[in-house]
């Protein structure tokens, strides 16, 4: 069973895309955090079991470009999407050198977005 974590403080979006990865990817399970601190608590229970991370770049309580850094530290193989509500490009490049390996606009197609995990999680 492939799980992923999925950070987004926007809890419909957050939901909407939980379904929609669980339908048309490998992926069985979608945890969910709402906040930086939800994901470094659920993190610490989950780091070997998740195969992939979809992190928002701006958090409630911090960037989750810390987060992204964190989870490379401890497992650098696992696939990590960054997504960011802000077209800045220096953001995208921030989250790029933080170590994800995929960035996409908050306001991509969810047709987009799946595509992109697919390929992460390999299929």
């Amino acid at each position: 069973m492939k799980r992923a974590l999925l950070v987004d403080d926007h809890r419909l979006f957050r939901e909407c895309l939980a379904v929609m990865l669980e339908e048309h990817t490998d992926l069985e399970n979608t945890v969910q955090a709402g906040s930086l601190a939800e994901a470094r608590g659920i993190w610490g229970n989950l780091p070997s079991e998740v195969d992939l991370a979809i992190v928002e770049f701006d958090l409630p309580n911090g960037e989750g470009i810390s987060l992204i850094e964190n989870l490379r530290e401890v497992e650098p193989e696992i696939p990590v999407l960054a997504l960011i509500a802000s077209r800045d490009l220096g953001r995208h490049a921030r989250a790029l050198r933080a170590g994800a390996d995929e960035v996409l606009s908050t306001a991509s197609s969810g047709e987009k977005i799946v595509g992109v995990v697919q390929r992460l999680v390999g299929r």
